[in-house]
């Protein structure tokens, strides 16, 4: 059973705004990177289908300005020490993330619904917020 830290925790980084202000200057796109750790009893699939979720209710919302893309990490395998696709890390990137005034149905049933199935599913291992340059035409 998640601690009752954990669960503040999440629901504190999805449902407070991402910027107390207005951010610095970024030419290229906010983001958040958010690295996430598979709880036992979790599933990859289970945290993707939090991430369509998540995707989804923006959509729904009338949000169609923001990606939020997910990858798993690459790390050695312990015996031939190859990449391999780990099991347990996910790395999310929420490129244009909006802010308050934007997400006003925050905390609606949809909303707590695919918070739920994160919570379910994994713990934020850490956390970043930076300006993503602009691809290279």
């Amino acid at each position: 059973m998640p601690n009752l830290l954990t669960l503040t925790a999440w629901l504190a980084l999805l449902t407070t705004p991402i910027f107390a202000q207005a951010p610095p200057a970024c030419d290229g796109n906010i983001a958040v990177i958010r690295v996430s750790e598979i709880k036992p009893g979790g599933t990859i699939n289970g945290f993707m289908a939090a991430v369509a979720a998540h995707k989804a209710w923006y959509r729904a919302n009338g949000i169609t300005d923001n990606e939020i893309y997910a990858t798993r990490i690459l790390v050695p395998d312990e015996k031939t020490k190859a990449p391999t696709y780990s099991d347990k890390q996910i790395m999310t990137f929420h490129i244009n993330p909006p802010g308050p005034s934007r997400t006003t149905k925050r905390g609606d049933a949809a909303w707590n619904a695919y918070v739920k199935m994160y919570q379910d599913n994994s713990e934020i291992k850490s956390e970043v917020m930076t300006c993503m340059p602009k691809a290279p035409k």
